[in-house]
């Protein structure tokens, strides 16, 4: 009891320097971006985080200390498949790993760790589709549990989120920046729409919107409100505009750039350009508001700029840009370079 009194007592008096710097979001060893030369790159390759160990600080005496005063050193889980990604402004980011059934959170401030493992009296079984809401609070779709779950910004577990019919299996959700929630169920083949206050506001498209969709798996919302959906079957991005009117198509089937073959996530940046991973190119690739390639990032393998079988996809509101490299096990950061920059 003793030590743990003057621990405390070390601990009011202890020097700025000694809490944590924020994780660096850069590999300085690293300089991959894309377009190559002579073009300006616009894409900047940041860094990757492989799990918890990328995150938290090597202990000093003062974390040892720390530890043995809260008792803050509960088990640690490496990333088994990370498949669903979201950022915060914090940056706090998500990422669902279904194989482990938990969603990961890491603190890249605080260079904290912490996992969701229940949500209420019920565990996760299939966390796949994550999004952050404007107040911090957490989406989580489980397409076994088949709910959306609700947390608040320290994860703790705040509600389930009710539709007029049981959902089948819900994947990718995004929020609208009016607060609105897409959630996808893929075998219901339709989306639904909750309200800022979490309340059902039906399907989107409406019911009899043609064409309709073949098989949809995600979804993203620009900061206009139109709305992003990739339908794998059709081999395509369908946009709607935010009354659900379809504005146009992007991307077929094909084996070349400009084409897809397994397109998963997506995702949006403030210049409004489309971000589109696909499984089986091992890559992202970058679309105007046309629907015309600009340029695409990434190949097969597992060094930085590399991928194998990447999943998900997220971009903050500083135009970072968040991939799940699901069976490297890890994340990679990017940045959008809005007006381009020199090598």
């Amino acid at each position: 009891m003793l030590v743990r009194i003057l621990l405390i007592a070390a601990f009011f008096v202890l020097p700025a320097c000694a809490f944590v710097k924020p994780l660096p979001l850069n590999d300085p060893t690293v300089n991959l971006a894309w377009p190559e030369p002579p073009d300006n790159p616009r894409i900047r390759f940041l860094r990757d985080i492989k799990g918890y160990r990328d995150v938290i600080p090597e202990q000093g005496k003062f974390g040892k200390a720390m530890t043995f005063l809260t008792g803050e050193s509960g088990p640690r889980l490496d990333m088994m498949t990370p498949h669903g990604i979201a950022a915060d402004e914090g940056p706090v980011i998500y990422i669902a790993d279904t194989s482990a059934r938990v969603v990961h959170r890491y603190d890249l401030v605080r260079r904290e760790v912490s996992y969701i493992y229940k949500a209420g009296d019920e565990s996760l079984f299939s966390p796949i589709g994550v999004a952050v809401d404007q107040q911090g609070n957490l989406y989580v779709t489980d397409s076994v549990n088949c709910r959306v779950y609700k947390f608040d910004r320290d994860g703790r577990f705040l509600r389930t989120l009710t539709a007029p019919v049981e959902l089948q299996r819900p994947a990718g959700i995004a929020v609208s920046p009016d607060g609105k929630k897409y959630v996808v169920d893929v075998l219901a083949r339709k989306l639904y729409v909750f309200a800022k206050d979490d309340a059902c506001l039906g399907e989107f498209p409406k019911a009899g919107a043609e064409p309709k969709l073949n098989s949809p798996i995600n979804v993203a919302v620009d900061r206009l409100g139109n709305v992003y959906v990739t339908d794998a079957m059709d081999f395509n991005i369908k946009v709607y505009d935010p009354d659900g009117s379809l504005k146009r198509t992007i991307g077929q089937i094909g084996d070349g750039p400009g084409s897809f073959a397994r397109p998963k996530g997506v995702a949006v940046d403030s210049d409004l350009d489309i971000y589109v991973i696909d499984a089986t190119f091992e890559n992202f690739q970058i679309f105007d508001q046309e629907g015309r390639l600009l340029y695409y990032v990434g190949k097969y393998g597992d060094k930085p700029g590399e991928f194998s079988l990447p999943s998900g996809i997220c971009i903050d509101r500083q135009d970072r840009i968040f991939v799940t490299d699901t069976y490297n096990r890890r994340i990679q950061i990017y940045q959008y370079l809005k007006e381009g920059v020199k090598q």
